[in-house]
């Protein structure tokens, strides 16, 4: 029998040793987690959003019931959906201005209808058109020129923050055109093109998007992104009644090479934890779980492990509610 950690130890530990140091200031840590019973994976899936919440994280999570996760442009699609865009980008701006020494604005609201850079420059009692030009251009130069992020990603978040600086019906035009790009809900590029954005956002470009999304996330001041990754359908077999995706023998394969691209790729990820939840059937099913591709198997199985003891830094750990471990509460 293989040993298992209560939930609430493994997530104090993933809050000590990576949330509160290693994640915040740069690392990134995918892990594991295979829940022996239905209330781990609960407690897992709302115990990591709520730590990072508390501790200054944009929170995601992806189930691939809804999520095609063999697909890395859908995987972006639904992380950039979950992500506050307008909140982010007045994020930088601020970081920007007070860096640039002028006053933030003591009460400042998203429902406010007055543009930003007009209370920007009221608060510091100076004529709008000097702010705005001196924050376009600090924009420009921390934003549209920063080589961590992807030549569009970086144009279109350049676009979106002046357009929250000018505000008005061109303004919100802009960020619900670019958020709908970002999102996937107008996949067109020719709706782009006007903010000089020419790449399509498709399986072959999507993970440059996201790391660069992960980049942008702490520019704005936030600690990083937690993701929760419930890959647990990607073992169902095929059943009418199930409403969620199934996956084909090439779908599952495929979704365990993006994990395996996330495994190798996490040194390009800046502030990223991922804790990729599932079930037992994933060591268990020979035919759809991890013993199915040789390639992600290797790189998280533990094959040397303590019977009775468990590494919970390891990069696969076994969770379980009732295994007279430290309590989960």
């Amino acid at each position: 029998m293989n040993a298992t950690i209560q939930p609430g130890a493994w997530l104090r530990f993933m809050e000590v040793e990576y949330l509160k140091t290693y994640i915040r200031s740069g690392g990134s840590s995918i892990k594991f987690v295979v829940a022996q019973e239905e209330q781990a994976a609960r407690f897992v899936s709302g115990g990591l959003p709520e730590s990072g919440e508390r501790l200054g994280y944009i929170n995601l999570k992806i189930d691939a019931a809804g999520t095609k996760i063999h697909l890395m442009d859908e995987i972006f699609f639904r992380a950039a959906g979950q992500t506050p865009w307008r909140t982010v980008c007045r994020q930088v701006i601020r970081t920007l201005t007070v860096q640039a020494g002028y006053k933030w604005p003591d009460i400042l609201t998203d429902e406010d209808e007055t543009p930003l850079g007009e209370q920007i420059a009221f608060a510091n009692g100076i004529e709008s058109p000097m702010v705005l030009m001196e924050l376009k251009r600090l924009i420009y130069k921390s934003v549209r020129k920063d080589p961590k992020l992807a030549k569009d990603f970086r144009i279109a978040m350049t676009h979106l923050c002046f357009a929250e600086l000018s505000g008005g019906p061109d303004g919100a035009q802009t960020v619900q055109t670019l958020t709908d790009w970002l999102t996937g809900v107008n996949r067109s590029i020719s709706a782009v093109k006007p903010y000089e954005v020419y790449r399509k956002i498709n399986r072959a470009s999507a993970r440059y998007f996201f790391e660069s999304m992960t980049h942008f996330v702490r520019l704005a001041g936030y600690a990083g992104v937690i993701l929760v990754l419930d890959i647990a359908q990607v073992m169902a077999p095929r059943d009418p009644g199930d409403p969620g995706i199934y996956y084909t023998k090439a779908a599952v394969l495929d979704a365990y090479e993006v994990l395996r691209e996330f495994i190798d790729g996490a040194h390009r990820l800046s502030g990223f934890f991922m804790a990729v939840l599932s079930g037992g059937a994933f060591l268990e099913d020979h035919a759809r779980g991890l013993s199915a591709y040789d390639a992600l198997r290797f790189r998280v199985f533990d094959d040397v492990r303590d019977r009775r003891l468990v590494n919970p830094m390891g990069a696969l750990v076994r969770l379980s509610a009732d295994n007279g471990g430290p309590d989960a509460n």
